[in-house]
């Protein structure tokens, strides 16, 4: 399963925003660093108007399961045209809900 997850965990980061957004838990909430703390609402706003990642690298990953709930913990280093490198740490809960994976909880710390 953690597998599973970790492949749809980099597809986050680069996916299209509607994409991205189908992933989200109707209760998600994300912490980001120049973001603040946003409601799943907020994060798809910010989905659409910002532009997506075009490479990311996710290292030192370490994961805890049940049946039903994942932690993925990570350092992320990703890339988009014209910024410069992103790097920060990482964690994304994902939760199943009728037999598909959502993110119900994903935080970023830089690093």
């Amino acid at each position: 399963m953690a597998d599973e997850l970790w492949r749809e965990e980099r597809d986050f980061w680069l996916a299209g925003s509607a994409e991205a957004a189908r992933k989200l838990d109707d209760g998600c909430l994300m912490v980001l660093p120049a973001a603040g703390i946003l409601t799943r609402r907020k994060v798809v706003e910010s989905l659409s108007t910002t532009p997506r990642w075009q490479e990311v690298t996710l290292i030192d990953r370490a994961s805890i399961e049940t049946d039903e709930v994942c932690v993925l913990a990570y350092h992320a280093t990703a890339r988009r045209a014209g910024a410069e490198t992103y790097r920060a740490l990482c964690t994304t809960t994902w939760v199943r809900r009728d037999g598909d994976w959502r993110i119900l909880q994903h935080q970023q710390t830089l690093a």
